[in-house]
């Protein structure tokens, strides 16, 4: 039998999923805050080493645990009918392909630590291999909870997972595990994920399996998949290229980097990708090109508006951020963040487009842009790694900004849009930032002798007041606007499934 919303459910549907998404942003808040209460602890007990050598295990995991789950949870997510039959088919065959890459990442250990001439290598990839199968458990129980618009399941879960983690990795880096601490954390991230989303999805799975009733979800996880690996490998496999020319603790500074630039991609990955991808999958069918033109500047728009402003103060401040938070040893990783941090931001606005591309079932569109931007990224890394991680670093920025671009290029021509209308979306929050950029280095000249924390205090303050001036003086009405398109969308959703 089909699950279907039942007359009382789907009036509710809109408030639970845009409650859902705020909690989900709440959790995702909450949750990178601990991460970076913890980062300079774990940083100082863990050191660039070891931390490089855990950023070299970590993308052979990551690259299979894309593969985990066939591409299906988005599938069973876009689905406004899904039967229990095919949940249990999807489920045992998730499993099955988390179990076969599990082992084939434990074939490949020794083969990959040779390679890259890391002979410690082996054994984290080992250790870091169940994620693999405990992923692909959840596919099942992911799909159920975007179908339902339920986010607040994933807030709860994140929120549980970071903190039984962090605590994990602080006690194991206290006791001197060095890299292992990191990788222990990560297993309990994911055990943690497992147990939640299981229990809170209410999916019941049967010894049932055929696989016909998987081969729809299946075609569109592959192109979905293939998006993934594209975005994956751009996102990634620089790290390899770092290591591989530069060694583990180079690759510590460029990993350590990289990571806080995407702090702010992980915040809003599950709420706001989320709620465009759910709006824009419920209106796609029924609703006029015009308002489909708005829905996908205003995305854009939002995105730009709370995204720029940190990018750009995290590259005014980066040298206060990382002697106060991490420590002189981390003073190479300078550099690089204040690069990364323009990175960064064309990154999240490619993944804002992409999520658009893939609620309009244009999955084959993503993945040829999602191609494009790997090849690109690391084509550029490759050319120039040999000169050391602020050419790096300069490389990816460049190139993620021109793919940034194409993507604009791309969407506009699919919507049959003029480009400068989605590239006026980014008007409110360029003249924000020159204000903010303005204000942070004219205050920065006057206070060259205060404490390092009062200077960075300071300049967070100001550069969040003057930006927001700006917002609230030219922009302010057409941002609510745009929250309204939001809502718009998702009630025109629910009573489409009515």
């Amino acid at each position: 039998m089909a699950d279907t919303p039942g007359p009382g459910g789907r009036r509710k549907t809109l408030h639970r999923t845009s409650l859902g998404a705020l909690a989900l942003t709440g959790a995702s808040a909450l949750r990178l805050g601990l991460q970076f209460a913890m980062l300079p602890i774990l940083a100082r007990l863990i050191g660039p080493a070891e931390y490089g050598l855990v950023a070299l295990a970590m993308p052979f995991i990551l690259l299979a645990n894309v593969l985990s789950d066939g591409g299906m949870g988005y599938a069973l997510g876009r689905q406004q009918a899904v039967s229990r039959d095919q949940e249990s088919t999807v489920f045992w065959l998730s499993a099955g392909l988390g179990l076969a890459l599990s082992l084939g990442c434990v074939a490949a250990a020794w083969p990959m630590g040779a390679l890259l001439n890391q002979p410690r290598l082996p054994l984290l990839i080992v250790a870091l291999s169940p994620i693999l199968l405990i992923n692909s458990l959840t596919t099942v129980s992911n799909g159920r909870i975007i179908r339902e618009g339920r986010f607040g399941i994933f807030a709860a879960g994140d929120l549980i997972s970071t903190v039984a983690s962090a605590l994990t990795a602080l006690a194991a880096a206290l006791a001197g595990w060095g890299a292992w601490a990191l990788v222990a954390q990560q297993l309990v991230l994911w055990i943690c994920k497992l147990a939640w989303v299981s229990s809170r999805a209410g999916a019941p799975i049967r010894l049932h399996y055929r696989f016909e009733e998987a081969k729809g979800l299946l075609a569109f996880g592959a192109q979905t998949i293939g998006a993934i690996l594209a975005d994956f490998v751009s996102r990634n496999l620089d790290s390899l290229i770092v290591g591989g020319v530069l060694g583990a603790t180079m690759l510590g500074f460029y990993a350590m980097a990289y990571q806080i630039v995407r702090a702010p991609d992980m915040l809003i990955s599950g709420p706001f990708y989320l709620y465009i991808f759910t709006a824009v999958a419920r209106t796609a069918n029924g609703a006029s090109k015009a308002a489909m033109q708005d829905l996908a500047t205003s995305a854009l728009r939002l995105g730009a508006t709370f995204l720029a402003p940190v990018f750009v103060g995290l590259a005014l401040v980066a040298d206060l951020a990382v002697k106060l938070v991490l420590g002189d040893k981390w003073y190479d990783a300078i550099g690089p963040l204040r690069i990364l941090a323009g990175a960064g931001f064309f990154f999240c606005m490619c993944s804002i487009m992409a999520t658009t591309f893939m609620g309009l079932g244009k999955t084959a569109q993503r993945l040829k842009l999602s191609i494009l931007l790997g090849v690109v990224v690391v084509g550029a890394v490759a050319a120039v790694v040999r000169f050391g991680l602020e050419p790096v670093s300069a490389a990816v920025a460049g190139a993620m900004g021109v793919v940034c671009a194409i993507y604009i290029h791309v969407l506009a021509g699919d919507l049959q849009m003029p480009r400068r209308r989605l590239l006026a979306a980014f008007a409110p929050s360029a003249l924000g930032c020159v204000v903010m950029a303005a204000a942070v280095l004219a205050a920065r000249e006057a206070l060259t002798h205060a404490p390092l924390w009062l200077e960075l205090v300071l300049m967070i303050t100001l550069g969040a007041v003057a930006y927001g001036a700006v917002l609230w003086s030219t922009a302010r009405r057409r941002l609510l606007d745009d929250l309204h398109a939001f809502q718009h969308a998702q009630a025109l959703g629910d009573a489409a499934q009515a």
